[in-house]
């Protein structure tokens, strides 16, 4: 019987609040009151929400008293961490533009600044919201209506611990064993240091909340002064992977594929990374044992072009291009070990500004931009926002008003060859009026225009010695004969196409659901057809669809994308994190110099 009811156990989501609370019953026979604090007048009560609800509890029910539970930050995390991924804890809330994992126990404020954010920084928010509404909310209470304790002193000292409690809330308690005995779900400890395999990636997440991390220390140095018998364990930075990218699992966002897919990158030891634009993501497709195709998910604002030649990689994004390099020795260090065989890591980020840049590829060593703003090809300098190295014969001068839309490009014999753009105009915009008429593909060398009145041309390829490209506004593949100058539309695709690669024979062609508001009088949006977001695999011998994959939720435009030949599982990592900073990339002269230093990639 405990009697200062009611009597609330408050701590952040995974702290060990329900440990308490189960505690508390076992040790004074006490019951746990499952009717809500408002439709009940006393009790016990214990739910991850109740942290949220301090100052309000307090003042609705003025004999209320409160247990705060406090525990180390990186473990409680860690479990935090488990308990989003296992989706076992998602609420039925819907949070108007949320679309990672279900979000799980309470919605704290300020919640928007973590969408998109890997799990380890939402975990992290969101103990760091619940412990500063807590700390907050007891700054205007009288202190002898609450005590502090810790998980960790509670599992290392359960009877004396539960004792002093039982003593602040005048109880007795029931048992007369002389050891507290540890049930499941109860007081049974954690596995020492189990969450260790993921501090590395916890403490630079912590580093965001250092604030509250030293808010932390000072309360419990002032209200919880009694020692532990055992030392808490200390935050390990060992280094360990930092995973930034997002398993599509939990997210606002399913796919469908034909087995064909996934059997297509399986044969050719491939894999495909897609740029989604609007949504702010780029997806890694990957083909798992199981035949299944696998979703990895990795936030950008704005990706567009991706460029790949050998081991280097860039993506374009809304005002920088991310420069990343394939560091394969670091997949010994991920978990699980060796399975990755290429891990991009950012290597550099240049800022452009806003350009607008569409496509990109490599020509040798030089990474080349379509900058869409300024009408232009440019290349990049780590000392200007871009350099202007081609423009269309009928752009009079660079100005960052979009005259034309220009937007793909395609390399030929290692070198920029062709383009194309919405409408041979030189007035800002003035692709617009014409965007479903107007475009043309232009031979960078000679200025000549080789095909002209296409409806929205995107993403020409040199293949097999012939100009291959989308004709977006139609959703269509079509071949450009350099010999005759005649177009051969192979095939027609139930979408706006835009972003063209190929494997062998098949044509892989991204596919988008379409802004009406921006194309509402193209041909593929007035037909009646489905309009669909994914790949289509099209056989460009006959021209037929033999597989796909289709997107749906978050994802609804696909801009470009990239076959990784001789890349079967990539992953990237994309911010600075402890094994990044403790893995060093020489060359073969740099690396002669180096002994003994087994943090040394090659």
């Amino acid at each position: 019987m405990i009697h200062k009811p009611p009597v609330f156990v408050i701590a952040p989501p995974r702290a060990g609040g329900g440990v308490v609370a189960a505690a508390l019953v076992d040790h004074f026979g006490c019951e746990l009151n499952s009717q809500s604090p408002e439709q009940s007048g006393g009790g016990l009560h214990w739910s991850p929400e109740l942290g949220l609800r301090v100052r309000e509890l307090a003042t609705e029910q003025s004999n209320s008293h409160f247990i705060i539970v406090l525990r180390e930050p990186a473990p409680t995390i860690a479990s935090l961490m488990l308990a989003w991924t296992s989706q076992g804890f998602g609420i039925d809330r819907k949070l108007p533009g949320w679309w990672g994992d279900p979000w799980a126990f309470g919605v704290i404020p300020a919640w928007e600044e973590l969408i998109g954010k890997p799990v380890v920084e939402v975990c992290a928010g969101q103990w760091s919201g619940y412990l500063t509404m807590i700390f907050d909310d007891l700054d205007g209470i009288d202190s002898d209506r609450w005590i502090v304790t810790s998980y960790e002193r509670l599992t290392a000292q359960p009877q004396v611990e539960l004792d002093r409690l039982g003593a602040w809330l005048e109880s007795e308690r029931v048992t007369s064993q002389s050891d507290l005995r540890l049930s499941p779900g109860t007081l049974t400890p954690p596995k020492a240091g189990k969450w260790r395999r993921q501090a590395g990636e916890i403490a630079p997440a912590l580093e965001k909340h250092s604030a509250v991390v030293a808010r932390l220390a000072e309360f419990r140095d002032r209200y919880a002064p009694l020692p532990l018998a055992v030392d808490v364990e200390a935050v390990d930075v060992a280094p360990v992977a930092r995973k930034v990218t997002r398993p599509s699992a939990g997210t606002v966002f399913s796919s469908q594929h034909t087995n064909t897919f996934p059997e297509l990158l399986a044969k050719m030891g491939a894999s495909m990374i897609v740029s989604t634009y609007k949504s702010g993501h780029v997806i890694t497709l990957r083909a798992d044992s199981a035949g299944k195709l696998n979703t990895e998910f990795m936030s950008h604002r704005r990706p567009m072009g991706i460029a790949r030649a050998g081991s280097r990689l860039a993506i374009g994004t809304e005002t920088s291009v991310i420069n990343f390099s394939n560091t394969s020795s670091m997949s010994n260090q991920l978990e699980p070990a060796n399975v990755n065989d290429a891990v991009f890591t950012t290597r550099s980020v240049i800022n452009t500004g806003d350009i607008a840049i569409h496509e990109m590829a490599y020509a040798g060593e030089e990474l080349w931009l379509v900058n869409t703003r300024f009408s232009c090809l440019c290349t990049l300098d780590m000392n200007y926002s871009f350099e202007p190295r081609w423009r269309p014969s009928w752009i009079t001068s660079l100005a960052a008003e979009d005259r034309c839309h220009l937007n793909g490009l395609a390399i030929r014999d290692g070198r920029p060859r062709y383009v194309t753009a919405l409408a041979q105009t030189d007035n800002p915009q003035g692709w617009r009026d014409m965007k479903g008429v107007g475009g043309v593909i232009v031979d960078i060398d000679s200025d000549e225009v080789l095909a002209s009145g296409l409806s929205m041309p995107h993403s020409p390829r040199w293949h097999e010695n012939a100009i291959w490209f989308l004709e977006s506004g139609r959703g269509s593949l079509s071949r450009l004969d350099m010999t005759t100058g005649a177009i051969d539309t192979k095939a027609t695709v139930p979408g706006f196409s835009r972003g063209l690669a190929f494997i062998g024979p098949y044509a892989l062609i991204g596919l988008s659901q379409v802004r009406e508001s921006v194309f509402s009088d193209l041909p593929v949006t007035q037909s009646k057809d489905e309009r669909n977001c994914g790949i289509w695999m099209v056989d460009t011998r006959s021209g037929q669809t033999v597989g796909f994959v289709k997107f749906e939720g978050i994802v609804q435009e696909i801009f470009d994308l990239q076959v990784l030949p001789d890349t079967r599982w990539p992953t990237f990592i994309n911010e600075p994190s402890l094994l990044t900073a403790s893995s060093f990339v020489l060359s073969q002269v740099g690396l002669a110099q180096i002994a003994g230093d087994r943090t040394i990639r090659e």
